[in-house]
């Protein structure tokens, strides 16, 4: 289980500690942003502080800073940027561009803007927090040179807010003040050095519960001359890293399977398709609830899935059973399979988003199929800033592109962020329901009957389930159940796998499936009329189903 409190340590590197600045310079960002010299938090009030050389034999009382600099914007991230104030006033709901998730380490960000003629010195923020049971005073401390930079976390005041101080009903104001004498006699700007000008301003932190519960199944691989079992606990803690910080969670609870065996050939798409069906089975068999999701990982000792018989030009490197919906029905395609190769966790963050119902993202030579058409920025870029709550590091919004393109750096989209988090907080809602079993959610609870076809491969089995009586269906592609006492067809729901050429067939099982007395089923398509022998079909959608499969 992964909360965001796990990721405080480097994220506080911001605010609390200058000796983590060796190890950030190598890998926080576009620019490298410095972060020695950033002062620690405390809730020390601004008359209590001490800071300067005593002049007159007294402590130097700290006054608001003087000479014109203004708090121009304010910003929270804790995945992508959100803009929260403006020009001294609060920017509201409808004029962001993301979500803030509760109990999530955020990123606190003042930009300031500096008049001519500027005395470079030392200047400290204090971010007030109040509200939601917080009471709180973060403390920052730079030296005040230049205008803010976006891209250089050292150049606005930064505070590495706590999980546990983000909570719904938050508000928030940031004070400027002088850290030594000699300004008492400068002019005062023409606006208070505070954000917002007056009182305080809403962060604007949802009041919902983020959680996303993902089974990472490592697969014992014995075919031909690779024999190579994934060590799951070595790939742990850097899938938890990056799937947790491009999406608005507060929580992921990640669970380690047992190894499963495979013993078929990895090295071709056939092969990853048929995993894919076997994690899709293997989370029906175990029981598991709607909303969670399995992972196959798997090392086929570095060999190209993708040549030969495979879909397109270039390796596959992953793949997912559907573009899946959010009903508790879609629970059996919430599975995924993905190479250990390049970058297995990129990979992982892919396929779980096709899985989360996110299609691919169009980007210069890309090449990906099924692009959505509704992505809003140009060339598949970010399009705001990026950072990683975990490994502080910033993204820069036009050299990254969205992680379901198949282009360069990848990150999270302010428009992904916001899609992933609708997804997220329905799941989550059903652990606080209990979690219904799977089907509750509309007529016909028989359960559904699946199918994968590809070049000839079939596989079928049954999951429990129902199809939603304004679910799409092929006006083409039907089943039909042969009983004793006559035949149903069923109207079926058919889908493409994302990289691929495997064809899903959904089919809710007719009424009274379980007290009739089944024959033969048969599926009549464009591509032709397929025979499908009942004991070919793993029967995993009934309680006492389960039992027999185990």
């Amino acid at each position: 289980m992964l909360r965001s409190s796990i990721a405080l340590a480097p994220l506080l590197c911001l605010s609390v500690a200058s000796a983590c600045s060796d190890d950030l310079s190598a890998n926080s960002g576009t620019e490298g942003p410095d972060t020695s010299g950033v002062s620690a938090t405390d809730t020390d009030p601004p008359g209590d502080t001490t800071t300067g050389e005593p002049t007159t034999g007294e402590a130097f009382e700290p006054i608001p800073a003087r000479g014109g600099i203004v708090i121009d914007r304010v910003e929270a991230n804790s995945g992508v940027a959100v803009m929260i104030g403006k020009d001294g006033g609060e920017v509201t709901g409808a004029d962001r561009v993301g979500y803030l998730p509760a109990r999530r380490d955020t990123l606190v960000r003042a930009y300031f803007k500096l008049p001519e003629g500027w005395t470079p010195r030392e200047i400290e923020a204090q971010l007030q927090l109040s509200g939601g049971g917080v009471d709180k005073v973060y403390k920052n401390k730079i030296l005040v040179e230049n205008d803010s930079r976006d891209s250089d976390l050292k150049s606005t005041f930064s505070f590495g807010v706590k999980a546990e101080d983000i909570q719904p009903g938050l508000k928030y104001s940031i004070t400027l003040w002088e850290t030594a004498p000699g300004q008492e006699d400068s002019p005062e700007g023409d606006v208070p050095p505070q954000a917002p000008h007056t009182g305080a301003a809403f962060v604007g932190i949802e009041n919902t519960v983020a959680k996303m519960r993902v089974v990472l199944v490592p697969v014992a691989y014995n075919y031909g001359e690779c024999q190579a079992t994934v060590d799951g606990a070595a790939v742990e803690a850097k899938f938890k890293s990056a799937l947790f910080q491009q999406n608005a969670l507060e929580e992921l609870e990640l669970t380690i399977h047992e190894p499963y065996a495979v013993e078929f050939d990895m090295t071709e798409y056939q092969g990853l398709s048929r995993l894919v069906s076997e994690m899709s089975q293997l989370r029906t068999a175990e029981g598991a609830d709607p909303n969670v999701y399995y992972y196959g990982l798997f090392d086929n000792c570095g060999a190209c899935i993708g040549s030969g018989s495979g879909t397109q030009a270039g390796c596959t490197v992953g793949l997912a059973a559907d573009i899946t919906g959010d009903s508790k029905s879609d629970a059996s395609r919430r599975a995924a399979a993905g190479q250990m190769i390049g970058k297995p966790e990129e990979t992982f963050v892919h396929e779980i988003g096709h899985t989360q119902g996110r299609r691919h993202i169009e980007c210069p030579g890309g090449n990906s199929q099924g692009n959505d058409g509704t992505y809003p920025h140009a060339n598949g870029i970010i399009g705001v800033w990026g950072f990683g709550i975990q490994d502080i590091r910033l993204r820069h919004p036009s050299t990254h592109s969205d992680y379901m393109s198949y282009c360069g750096s990848t990150w999270v989209s302010d428009w992904q962020w916001n899609a992933t988090y609708q997804r997220i907080r329905t799941l989550s809602e059903w652990d606080l329901e209990g979690a219904p079993a799977p089907g509750s959610d509309g007529p016909g609870e028989g359960g559904l009957l699946l199918g994968a076809i590809d070049d000839g491969q079939e596989m079928w089995w049954t999951a429990p389930g129902s199809l939603p009586i304004d679910a799409p269906r092929s006006a083409t592609h039907t089943v039909e159940f042969e009983f004793a006492d006559g035949v149903a067809p069923v109207a079926a729901q058919v889908s493409v796998r994302p990289h691929g050429t495997t064809l899903n067939i959904v089919a809710p099982l007719p009424a009274d499936f379980d007290r009739r007395q089944l024959q033969r089923l048969t599926l009549r398509a464009p591509e032709g009329t397929s025979e499908v022998a009942p004991t070919s079909v793993r029967w995993l959608h009934g309680p006492d189903r389960l039992k027999a499969a185990e």
